[in-house]
């Protein structure tokens, strides 16, 4: 009942999940997503994507 993705190993569904062809679940580059100020990023972050 779990699919065929079920036999991959994490890194296998992971990486299918970020390819950059799949425009539904990852439409740009894969990246780390670290930063020197996390607490200004998400601000910044906030204000671009929600208000």
């Amino acid at each position: 009942a779990a699919g065929p993705a079920a036999a991959d190993s994490p890194g296998q569904r992971f990486r299918w999940l970020t390819a950059p062809r799949s425009a539904v679940v990852q439409p740009g580059p894969v990246h780390t997503g670290l930063t020197t100020d996390p607490d200004a990023e998400l601000h910044h972050l906030f204000d671009r994507l929600v208000l």
